[in-house]
């Protein structure tokens, strides 16, 4: 399983993450900083062979619950 998300603000790329742990994924999602400013999340998680749960957020709350119904077991 792949992790990935795009940090997008006034429409530029401002950061990214990419990874296979999801434990580094979950820690680097803790460090967006939500209230500082107007942002949307861009968020894939990949399973292979081409089956792939994405999506836009403009919310932590949103985010984070999109996030657990893609990695729920």
């Amino acid at each position: 399983m792949n992790f990935s998300y795009k940090l997008i603000k006034n429409g530029k790329l401002v950061n990214k993450c990419r990874t296979h742990s999801i434990r580094r994924f979950t820690k680097n999602l803790r460090t967006i900083r939500w209230r500082k400013s107007v942002l949307k999340v861009y968020l894939k998680v990949n399973y292979g062979k081409g089956f792939i749960n994405e999506g836009l957020y403009e919310n932590q709350k949103d985010l984070w619950a999109a996030f657990n119904a893609f990695v729920e077991d």
